[in-house]
């Protein structure tokens, strides 16, 4: 056997060749793998953030704050929040899987533009979930969790929502909410709220009418701040930081809602009785009694304990963004206009309620004295023109009380000329019936803490002359005849007041003197779950002095007192005696006046005629003595005051005093 051949000497042998290679080899992938370990650690650990500075950003999403709740004077929930559940859908997702839309449109049961104009909704952030239906059903929850393979992005939400739990009876009062408008948003996004949060957002909801619009920066709260990181194709990749939102503050009204609950059923069951009675001799037609109004207030401190209008409105129609079919419904005028609220916003000529105004400048100017007889023969006549009474034959000798309880028209007539003398037969001489009516109230804004109240209108020449100029059509003649003035002394001719100023100026009466500003909010307080504690009112609202009435002395209010309580104690002449027989007077007496306006030879915008229909009204306060309440009724086209809306406002009565529960009278 051969021996193997031994390297020379000095020279490596093979194994030890190799040897060396694999260590050279291993140094070098150790040397590799130091070095790649220093990069990462050293270099590509800042890649990440040098990745975000460039691809990803940070965006800033403000989150709606919950509204304050609004409550009655009882503590009753007039406007508050829910849960509902909302489908919402990731912008993103629905650009990458436009099938989306179609997908909710047969879940949801709406068109395919609705929904993708709800998803397309360029008032929302592109950052945030955009809902598209508010309050679905369980089913609807459900078909969701079950098929997001089909519906990517799409999530179902529980989230605070308003809504109005006595609807329609509250509406013309509590107003409603809806998402804010473009010129809105351009008049208001650069207010802030707390630390220089943005109070609005494009997609905010904000108050549009009633006391949710006047106290709006109360109820409003403030928005929650919410920064997430987003990469370059705007997807949300994390949450930064985020700051919750600041609920709104509640607002407490003087309304109860038992009274206004009240007053809304005396104005369905006054005008079903005016369309179901007796037919309209001068027109020929049966009452249309199409609209109807209604004031409730203290006379004390004016504040307001209700308001109600008819017809009204839903407001829940509002919150998710109200149909094109319910818009047109509102505001179509076959349906008499439900938004208007006409207690605050409607002029009506006032009849017979306004002699109130000629009684009291009569005495104050000292133009006829209390217990001066005047003669009614049944009519008054200046130059040519006669004005005829209420009563052919007229009331015979009559002073003040017994002209207010009978309505003697002509002894108002009469007086109105005498006022037209005294202005017209010298020159500058005040138009003192016109300054008399302005102290109560008449003719001017009342403030009260709502939108859209309506001035009225006190004629006068000053009134004519200025109207002639802006509207020379309707006002063809600037002079104010005497003739005008003689139809001004009993609330005829162009006399127009609200509902609402003419309670302001009976509470005036009842009081002694003392207008006040119409009050519909007593308090601002912080959320308190339920709970009302004195430590969490915010701002209170006091009673505020808006004039004074030059009363006439005792004497002569006596008689104006003594005339307005035998318009309900006298049922033989009285002219709601009747409307209030077997109202127990004598516990709770009930002073006021009522008139019958005539309404001018005009047609309705639906075509039926209007003409000669009257409006029916009734103003009152009770007890006589020591008012705690003043109530008045308005029905357009519905007849004589007695007739209608003094039945009415007796209706009103026998809840203020408790009078449908007898064992809990007071």
């Amino acid at each position: 056997m051969a021996q193997p051949v031994s390297p020379p000497p000095g020279e490596p042998s093979s194994v030890h060749v190799r040897a060396v290679a694999v260590l050279v080899v291993v140094v070098c992938l150790f040397g590799t793998l130091l070095g790649r370990l220093w990069y990462l650690q050293g270099v590509e650990s800042k890649a990440p953030q040098l990745r975000t500075a460039v691809g990803e950003g940070l965006q800033t999403i403000y989150l709606p704050a919950p509204r304050g709740e609004i409550f009655d004077r009882n503590g009753q929930l007039l406007a508050g929040n829910r849960v509902e559940e909302v489908v919402t859908v990731n912008p993103g997702a629905y650009a990458a899987h436009p099938q989306i839309a179609r997908e909710l449109s047969a879940l949801l049961g709406e068109p395919v533009p609705v929904v993708t104009a709800a998803m397309n909704n360029p008032q929302y952030s592109p950052y945030q979930p955009v809902p598209v239906a508010t309050g679905v059903s369980q089913s609807v929850v459900l078909a969701i969790d079950e098929n997001q393979q089909l519906l990517p992005g799409v999530q179902v939400q529980a989230e605070p929502v308003r809504y109005y739990p006595h609807a329609t009876t509250m509406a013309n009062i509590i107003g409603y909410v809806s998402q804010i408008t473009a010129s809105e948003y351009n008049a208001f996004k650069s207010e802030t709220c707390g630390a220089g949060v943005p109070c609005y957002q494009p997609n905010s909801e904000i108050g549009q009418a009633g006391v949710e619009a006047t106290f709006e920066k109360y109820l409003r709260g403030v928005p929650g701040k919410e920064v997430v990181q987003v990469d370059s194709q705007g997807h949300v990749l994390a949450t930064v930081s985020e700051t919750p939102p600041v609920p709104g503050d509640d607002l407490v009204l003087s309304v109860s809602l038992r009274d206004q609950t009240a007053a809304v059923n005396a104005l369905q069951q006054g005008m079903i009785s005016a369309r179901t009675g007796p037919v309209d001799i001068a027109s020929g037609y049966h009452y249309r009694a199409p609209a109807a109004s209604m004031v409730v207030e203290d006379p004390r401190n004016g504040q307001i304990l209700a308001l109600a209008t008819a017809p009204d409105y839903n407001p829940n129609d509002f919150l998710s963004g109200i149909s094109v079919a319910r818009w047109k419904y509102y505001n179509n005028p076959a349906n008499h206009f439900p938004l208007l609220d006409r207690a605050i916003s409607e002029g009506y000529a006032p009849g017979s309620t306004w002699k109130l105004i000629t009684a009291t400048a009569q005495l104050d100017y000292g133009l006829r004295g209390a217990y001066q007889i005047y003669n009614d023969t049944g009519s008054f006549t200046v130059g040519t023109q006669v004005f005829h009474d209420n009563a052919d034959s007229g009331f015979g000798p009559v002073d003040l009380s017994e002209a207010i309880t009978v309505s003697s028209d002509a002894y108002f007539y009469s007086l109105g000329y005498q006022f037209w003398q005294l202005w017209a037969g010298q020159k500058g001489h005040p138009e003192y019936l016109q300054k008399m009516a302005s102290l109560y109230g008449l003719g001017r804004y009342s403030g009260i803490q709502l939108p859209g109240e309506g001035p009225g209108l006190v004629p006068s020449q000053q009134v004519f002359t200025r109207e002639h100029q802006q509207y020379p059509k309707a006002y063809p003649d600037p002079y104010f005849y005497p003739g005008q003035e003689v139809l001004e002394a009993i609330g005829q001719g162009a006399d127009s007041v609200t509902p609402l100023q003419l309670a302001d100026a009976y509470a005036t009466f009842a009081n002694g003197g003392t207008l006040y500003v119409p009050q519909v909010a007593l308090a601002i307080e912080k959320p308190g779950n339920g709970d009302r504690p004195s430590n969490r009112v915010v701002k209170l609202f006091t009673k505020q002095v808006k004039d004074h009435v030059p009363m006439p002395d005792s004497i002569g209010r006596a008689a104006m007192l003594s005339g307005f309580e035998g318009v309900t104690t006298n049922v033989a002449l009285g002219t709601a005696g009747t409307a209030f027989q077997n109202f127990p007077l004598s516990q709770y007496p009930v002073a006021g006046k009522t008139g019958t306006a005539q309404v001018g030879p005009v047609f309705s915008a639906v075509g039926w005629p209007k003409y000669i229909q009257d409006t029916s009204v009734f103003s009152s306060f009770a007890p006589a003595t020591a008012p705690r309440y003043v109530v008045d009724a308005v029905f357009e086209q519905a007849g004589y005051g007695a007739s209608i809306a003094a039945p009415a406002v007796r209706q009103e009565y026998m809840t203020l005093f408790n009078l449908n529960h007898p064992a809990k009278k007071g």
